[in-house]
């Protein structure tokens, strides 16, 4: 009996059972999910950080360029007035205004030409005035052949100073066909005046290339004026791009670029920019070319923050960073080429292989 119990006894402890290796890896795997879940959420506070980051320099940007342009605008308008050319600057300083309304220096330049244009719109007082003069009607050019070249003149002055110039321009060209010689340089200062108030009026409207044409015919009568040549220059631009506008983004938005940037205020130009920049950049991103786009899209948001533009960027910027690879570090420590030690010889003899049998060597 104490044999069997000291045989017992003298038997060595059996280890412990060793954990299953399911257990091993549902632990390795609890790690691993606590591992992850600790990586993506840094990884979505540097984003998030990142995109609040991104968001403030982009506003920034924005109210910077805006700044610049209107400076640009205050600064033409002073130009435009030191050649005359009011109205354009009451343009210039309206546009001003509608997006900074607290710029002193554009109220102060918007009263000078409100006061300039006063002065001149004012009439002077008649000498003697024996009696009110009744209204007229305003006069019509006589259908037909002229009978009295004189009265016919004297009604197309007054055309001219009520502006009725889509009735004075065609009663003029009339008027000198019948009578080419008769007052012909009054006749051609109202031709020309007629030309150009008429020229503008369209280049306003949809009916530009009638209004380029009519500034055509007022430049064979005399010099046009700068303001007259800016509005020619607009209007060219504006014709360029609409001709491409749904065919070709990118040349569409070249033109309306120049336009926005030297008259914003022209044809509706910034926000045709607009439209042409988003519609480029989702051109780029239809081919996943993310990176354009994204550039085209932070462009847009410029003229107008819309709330589908900004997603719009953001989806563009964070595929064009999964889309751009890392760069490799630079290799340091390295050699330079040039003005180095020649090498040992037998280091020399190491890093040259021997030739082998039968090759040929090289001629020197």
């Amino acid at each position: 009996m104490s044999d069997v119990a000291s045989q017992v006894d003298n038997q060595p402890n059996e280890p412990s059972q060793p954990p299953t290796r399911a257990r091993k890896f549902m632990r390795a795997f609890g790690v691993l999910l606590i591992a992850l879940s600790v990586l993506l959420a840094w990884y979505l506070l540097v984003g998030y950080l990142g995109w609040q980051s991104g968001q403030t320099a982009l506003v920034a940007k924005r109210e910077a360029e805006l700044t610049v342009q209107l400076t640009r605008q205050i600064s033409l308008a002073r130009e435009n007035i030191g050649q005359g050319s009011y109205t354009l600057a009451l343009r210039r300083l309206t546009y001003v205004l509608e997006r900074d309304p607290s710029s002193q220096e554009a109220l102060d330049l918007q009263a000078q030409v409100q006061s300039e244009l006063a002065a001149l719109n004012t009439p002077q007082p008649e000498p003697a005035a024996t009696m009110t003069a009744t209204p007229q009607p305003l006069p019509t050019a006589t259908p037909g052949l002229i009978s009295d070249p004189q009265a016919e003149l004297q009604r197309l002055r007054r055309l001219a100073a009520n502006r009725a110039w889509p009735d004075a321009l065609p009663a003029l060209v009339t008027f000198q066909r019948q009578f080419p010689n008769y007052e012909r340089p009054a006749t051609d200062k109202l031709l020309y005046d007629a030309y150009i108030n008429l020229g503008l009026d369209l280049l306003e409207g949809e009916e530009v290339e009638l209004g380029l044409f009519y500034l055509e015919q007022a430049e064979k009568l005399g010099n046009l004026s700068q303001e007259v040549l800016d509005y020619r220059l607009w209007a060219e631009l504006y014709l360029q791009g609409i001709a491409f506008y749904g065919v070709n983004w990118e040349v569409t938005t070249y033109y309306f670029r120049e336009l926005c940037l030297s008259a914003p205020f022209y044809q509706l130009a910034c926000e045709r920019l607009q439209e042409s920049l988003v519609n480029l950049g989702d051109q780029y991103g239809a081919a996943l070319d993310w990176c354009p786009a994204q550039e085209l899209y932070q462009e847009a948001l410029q003229y107008d923050r819309t709330q589908a533009l900004v997603e719009k960027l953001g989806q563009a910027q964070e595929a064009c960073l999964l889309a751009t690879p890392t760069p490799l570090a630079p290799i340091t420590d390295t050699l330079p080429v040039t003005g180095t030690e020649p090498l040992p010889d037998s280091l020399f003899d190491l890093l040259t292989p021997m030739p082998t049998a039968g090759s040929r060597q090289p001629a020197h």
